[in-house]
C-alpha cells in the first residue's frame, strides 16, 4: 500500500471546503488500493464529502484556524475513517428525523442519515473539544 503505512494514515486540513476536492481524491486513491469497486469508492467519497463539510460547518462554524483531522485505517476486510473537527461537539441523539413529514422538504439534515445508509458502521466520540466520527466500509 503505497499510502497506508502500517495500515494507517493521517491528514489535516484548515477548515476550508477549498480542500474538500483534495480531501475526496485521498479517499478515493486509498480506497482504491485497499481494493473495493467503484460503487463502493462512490460510498465512501459521498460519506467522506458529507462529513468533512459537516465538520468545518457545523463543527469548526467555518474557523479557518481550526482543523479537521482525517484517519484512515486498514484492517482485515474493512477500512475505518475517523473525521474528527475541533468544535464543541453535538449530541447525535438529537438529529432529528429526516423522514418525518415536517422535515422532508428541509434544505438541510439529510447528511448522518445518508452516511448511515452507505457505510457498514458509523459511531460517535463526542467531547467537548470535537466531534469525531467513525465510518467503516467492509470489503
Amino acid at each position: 500500500m503505497a499510502m497506508l503505512k502500517n495500515g494507517k494514515y493521517e491528514v489535516s486540513y484548515p477548515s476550508s471546503i477549498d480542500y474538500l476536492e483534495n480531501v475526496e481524491a485521498v479517499t478515493v486513491k486509498i480506497a482504491n488500493e485497499a481494493g473495493f469497486d467503484e460503487s463502493a469508492i462512490d460510498d465512501i467519497s459521498i460519506a467522506i464529502t458529507e462529513l468533512f463539510n459537516n465538520a468545518i460547518h457545523h463543527g469548526n462554524q467555518n474557523d479557518i484556524n481550526k482543523k479537521v483531522h482525517l484517519t484512515y485505517t486498514l484492517s482485515g476486510k474493512a477500512l475505518s475513517i475517523s473525521i474528527r473537527d475541533e468544535g464543541p461537539g453535538f449530541e447525535p441523539d438529537t438529529l432529528r428525523d429526516p423522514l418525518a413529514p415536517e422535515n422532508l422538504l428541509a434544505d438541510n439534515g439529510r447528511g448522518i442519515y445518508l452516511v448511515k445508509m452507505l457505510m457498514d458502521k458509523v459511531r460517535f466520540n463526542i467531547t467537548d473539544k470535537g466531534s469525531e466520527i467513525i465510518i467503516t466500509k467492509k470489503l
